[in-house]
């Protein structure tokens, strides 16, 4: 396997990275690691999968359906 050195990170991306890997249970290393398979998946996400997921993440949304109107429109017979 090969190493990479990213150089040059600023303090709050560091720190970021090292509470967030903290919180997980990881090292630095293995959170970055992480982090470059997750953004660099072959598939993105869809934006309704996205939504979908953190609609899980939280047993689920409710939205009220939008009003209904009248049609601005009425059909025209034609003889």
């Amino acid at each position: 396997m090969a190493d990479l050195l990213i150089r040059n990170i600023d303090d709050e991306t560091k720190r970021a990275l090292a509470i967030r890997a903290a919180e997980k249970g990881h090292s630095q290393q293995a959170e970055a690691l992480a982090l470059l398979r997750e953004a660099l998946q072959e598939e993105p996400k869809s934006w309704i999968d996205v939504i979908r997921e953190r609609a899980q993440a939280v047993d689920g949304m409710e939205f009220d359906a939008p009003p209904r109107h009248t049609p601005r429109f009425t059909a025209v017979e034609l003889s």
